[in-house]
């Protein structure tokens, strides 16, 4: 009763200070949708996760092309613009156009109505600065990239507003440019690539059904019907070498295919990326790789490794994290990977990082077979191979090695296939003449003996 009679009380505050007055009772549902000066805002007003009422202002720039420069110079002026977040807001199955958003939240119960007209008259401000910056950046399509992901709002005529703080137009460095991001690829061919990988039988059933899941959804919306919207950020889980970074790059791809990402480039970081040895750095360090991942995938190997000790600084990148993959809803999807027991501490480290990943994707470790096809995959790369000896010896090797935590998979595979290279280049030193098929061929003697194995492999001991 106590929010219900709250959110009438601001729903009326708002309407007061309004020109127009459009649909929606302040609810997420529902948002209050109002001009003011000229310019398109919405509130709506939601409970936190601890109960507390939040009020959310935003003001609109609709039909903006989304492109990576556009990407790149919202995912900066956050901090030019002060006390508001400004981000691109994509419409689902569009992929061309968008909205940029100036949004401002407060406490809904210390809302004033002076402070809230200050507050209005501020966002519409900042909307009308946001709106002619995009403008002069579309007016330079034939300057170069770099030229065009540098600030165009210090140029703007602001004559009009008294009020503007002279420190947020000076220049900053945009840190380094984002890798470029890969050519859009049809769905099927994606997916195929995937499945050409060897093994991953669950991973790829799991990529798939989100696949038809999306397709499902969007076929929904054409038809009207309301559709569950699905996160795109995900948990990996399993041991080293499992393929978990090579799967990463084909999410991306995917997500950019099916519309949800502008590029679907690939960020790979770990703990040394994120995390600084200096207070107030660490921040800085973090929102600079993910603005190099926006329009992408974000991939963070070892995730839980941020949140190990309680005295330094992995809780403020965590925390950072958290606060970017809100303000940047659409443009970003965020990838963790570790063991599964750390994974989950890791992902209970912030009261609202595990609501956003709702898929947590499994990577078991490759069997004897499949281990044996990553091998014959490398020998037919470099044109090698095996004799059937030889063959018969690998087969023992494999089947010989423990299946522990931290099993290095694929990784231990291609260390095993550079010793064989050394092993079999060795055994021809002496040889007077090496013919094309003495070059080829490995024999058995530089397959390495099989190694003593453990008495019982348990199921899944990777996950131990």
């Amino acid at each position: 009763m106590r929010f219900t009679r709250l959110q009438a009380k601001l729903c009326r505050t708002l309407e007061g200070f309004a020109d127009r007055v459009g649909d929606g009772d302040l609810s997420e549902a529902r948002p209050l949708e109002f001009v003011i000066r000229g310019e398109s805002l919405s509130a709506r007003l939601y409970r936190r996760f601890n109960g507390t009422p939040v009020l959310v202002i935003d003001a609109f720039v609709d039909n903006v092309p989304v492109n990576p420069s556009i990407t790149r110079w919202v995912a900066t002026r956050s901090a030019k613009f002060p006390f508001a977040t400004i981000h691109l807001d994509r419409e689902r199955g569009v992929r061309d156009i968008g909205a940029v958003l100036v949004s401002h939240s407060m406490l809904a119960e210390e809302v004033q109505p002076d402070g809230l007209g200050e507050t209005l008259g501020a966002i519409t401000w900042m909307a009308r600065r946001a709106r002619r910056g995009l403008e002069e950046l579309l007016e330079r399509d034939g300057v170069s990239q770099r030229d065009q992901w540098t600030d165009t709002t210090d140029d703007v005529d602001d004559s009009d507003d008294e009020s503007i703080d002279e420190e947020t137009d000076e220049r900053q460095d945009d840190g380094p440019a984002r890798p470029a991001s890969p050519k859009c690829r049809p769905r099927e061919e994606i997916l195929n690539d995937l499945n050409a990988l060897v093994g991953l039988g669950s991973v790829k059933s799991t990529i798939h059904a989100f696949a038809t899941t999306h397709a499902i959804n969007q076929e929904r919306r054409n038809k009207g019907l309301a559709a569950l919207e699905s996160s795109p950020h995900l948990v990996f889980v399993g041991n080293p070498g499992t393929g978990k970074t090579t799967v990463a790059r084909f999410v991306g791809e995917l997500y950019s295919s099916l519309g949800l990402l502008p590029s679907g480039h690939l960020v790979e970081v770990g703990r040394a990326d994120l995390v600084a040895a200096y207070l107030g750095q660490t921040a800085i360090k973090t929102t600079k790789a993910c603005e190099r991942a926006l329009g992408g995938v974000l991939f963070i190997d070892e995730a839980y490794s941020l949140a190990g000790r309680h005295d330094d600084y992995g809780t403020e990148a965590i925390d950072t994290l958290n606060a970017f993959m809100e303000n940047h809803r659409h443009e970003l999807a965020v990838v963790v990977a570790g063991y599964p027991p750390e994974m989950q501490k890791f992902l209970n480290t912030n009261a609202g990082l595990r609501s956003r990943f709702d898929l947590t994707v499994r990577f078991d470790d490759y069997t004897d077979g499949e281990l044996e096809a990553i091998f014959d995959d490398l020998a037919h790369t470099y044109d090698y191979e095996l004799n059937p000896e030889a063959r018969m010896r690998l087969r023992q090797l494999l089947a010989s090695w423990p299946r522990h935590r931290g099993f290095g998979n694929a990784r231990e595979v291609r260390k095993l296939f550079n010793e064989v290279v050394r092993r079999q280049a060795k055994g021809l030193t002496n040889k007077p003449t090496l013919r094309t098929d003495l070059l080829r061929i490995i024999p058995a003697e530089a397959i390495p003996a099989p190694s003593q194995r453990t008495p019982a492999n348990p199921p899944n001991a990777g996950y131990l």
